[in-house]
């Protein structure tokens, strides 16, 4: 058995015919899901961490298998931690549309007072409409949307709306609409 370090992460064993026979195995029996096969590579593994010094304990370990001549080649690869990504759920985007001033701050003025949960809010004009867009990290409750749905003309979900209005409506308050414009109703 050949037991050469490729770099911190890499070693490659060659295994020659006598190898193969004393661990009494073939290379088409080489298999980690059978017993044998799983206690002689853990074997060696064993051998090629004392040889090199690469720490293969609670470490993912990539084992590669190719055969050559009588024997066969095995590429021992820690793998590399994977980046982790924090996924955020449940944020949504509400957007309300409104068909005079006067519905538009009546609406405001109702959610100013009733509002204990915080949420982002902000307020567009555009095309002689007023949308209120409401992003919240939780489900909005019903009594929000029930209050709203008395004043607005149209509702929708999503972000293909909002990012249209940030583009092209004129805004009129961007970081928390109904906090700023309802204290001063």
């Amino acid at each position: 058995m050949n037991i050469e370090k490729i770099d911190t992460r890499r070693i490659i064993i060659s295994l020659c015919e006598k190898d193969m026979q004393n661990y009494a195995v073939t290379f088409d029996s080489l298999n980690f899901s059978e017993t044998h096969s799983k206690t002689v590579l853990t074997d060696i593994m064993k051998r090629a961490a004392e040889t090199t010094g690469i720490d293969f304990k609670n470490k993912k370990i990539i084992i590669e298998a190719l055969r050559y001549d009588t024997g066969c080649l095995l590429l021992l690869t820690v793998a590399r931690k994977r980046k982790t990504y924090r996924v955020r759920y449940g944020t949504e985007t509400f957007i309300f549309r409104f068909s005079s001033a006067e519905t538009f701050l009546s609406c405001i003025k109702a959610l100013y007072y009733m509002q204990k949960d915080r949420f982002f809010s902000s307020a567009y004009l555009y095309d002689n409409s007023y949308y209120l867009i409401i992003k919240t990290s939780a489900q909005l409750k019903n009594k929000y949307i029930n209050t709203i749905g008395e004043f607005s003309t149209g509702y929708a979900k999503g972000n293909i709306l909002h990012s249209f209005l940030s583009e092209h409506a004129k805004p009129l308050h961007l970081n928390n609409a109904v906090q700023h414009i309802g204290k001063n109703l």
